[in-house]
């Protein structure tokens, strides 16, 4: 069965290209703070938490591209997908730890403005990719009891 991978390649495309330039806006942001006298150790995790996290997704983006090829190739259910769907939830892991950074800077944000939904707002942003990792760690799980049972049925053929 051949499954047309082709608008799922342009979606993971453009969230490439739109993490690349958030990256950049990041990075601006960055060198900007080191020009400025009034550095604020705040300011500096957040940002840099932000970016490391945009570079991860990045990498996370490229591993479910190469998944996208494998399926092109009609080649789904073997040892080198799952091992790209455990580097995926160790990515987003990864990604769940770094978004910590940006809570201080939210919650500083809140009390100054004295808007306090912004708390929940932010828990909800950090917490997203380890709903993702979760989510993928269920779908490894699923892959890897398929390659089992294909195993099995190649065994018995």
């Amino acid at each position: 069965m051949k499954i047309n991978t082709i608008p799922l390649k342009i979606v993971v495309s453009v969230i490439m290209v739109i993490t690349v330039i958030l990256s950049i806006v990041f990075g601006i942001g960055i060198w900007e703070i080191f020009h400025k006298p009034d550095i604020l150790f705040i300011k500096v995790l957040f940002y840099f938490s932000f970016l490391i996290s945009l570079l991860l997704n990045l990498v996370s983006c490229s591993q479910v591209y190469k998944i996208l090829k494998y399926m092109d190739k009609d080649v789904i259910f073997t040892k080198q997908i799952q091992g790209i769907i455990n580097r995926i939830k160790k990515i987003t892991y990864a990604v769940f730890v770094v978004l910590w950074g940006i809570f201080p800077m939210m919650y500083h944000a809140a009390m100054i403005t004295k808007v306090y939904a912004t708390i929940p707002i932010a828990l909800v942003f950090i917490f997203s990719p380890l709903m993702l990792s979760t989510f993928t760690a269920v779908i490894e799980q699923l892959l890897r009891k398929i390659i089992e049972i294909k195993s099995e049925h190649d065994l018995t053929v």
